[in-house]
């Protein structure tokens, strides 16, 4: 019984040695590690917004209440160009206040920068979410393509992509006090 099971392992390194040799000639080629992602980080004093109408700030002037409550990303590195194309899915969850006009319009904001917080591009997105029929709920997703141009032995890994609503001063404020 010994005998068989050295037999097998030794059969099993030379697989094992004749694979890893083919995979040397170019015959097998290995797959590539897929490139490396920039964190996403979802901004704590923007993931939420409270629009108000008018200057009122009792429950009853809410017209939406909006969150940024998932992502999903990916990304490609294009060799050629060594631009790393990223794929970023926001998922926005939307409650409809007493104040509202049956719909929500607002504004989110995509910025890339370095590990030292240097921002590098900033765009800004703008989303309007229906309220139809005796829905007072609603979930949307946007998806967006940030491009990030790498330096000679930059990774994704280098950079940081924030995600948040674009908030008046108010908005900010009201957000703080609840923090």
């Amino acid at each position: 019984m010994n005998w068989s099971l050295s037999r097998l392992l030794s059969m099993l390194a030379l697989a094992g040695v004749t694979l890893f040799g083919l995979a040397g000639c170019g015959l097998i080629e290995p797959e590539k590690a897929p490139p490396a992602c920039p964190e996403i980080v979802v901004l704590k004093e923007a993931q939420e917004m409270t629009r108000f109408q008018g200057n009122g700030r009792d429950l009853t002037d809410v017209t939406f209440e909006a969150s940024i409550n998932n992502f999903v990303r990916g990304c490609i590195l294009d060799e050629e160009t060594n631009v790393l194309k990223n794929q970023l899915v926001v998922r926005f969850e939307l409650n409809q206040g007493p104040a509202s006009d049956g719909g929500a319009k607002f504004n989110y904001f995509v910025a890339v920068a370095t590990h030292d917080r240097k921002i590098l591009s900033r765009e800004s997105f703008s989303l309007v979410a229906p309220f139809e029929g005796n829905r007072t709920s609603v979930a949307i997703v946007d998806n967006i393509y940030p491009s990030i141009s790498l330096g000679r032995g930059q990774t994704g890994e280098d950079y940081i992509v924030f995600i948040g609503f674009e908030l008046s001063r108010s908005e900010l404020y009201y957000n703080k006090t609840k923090l």
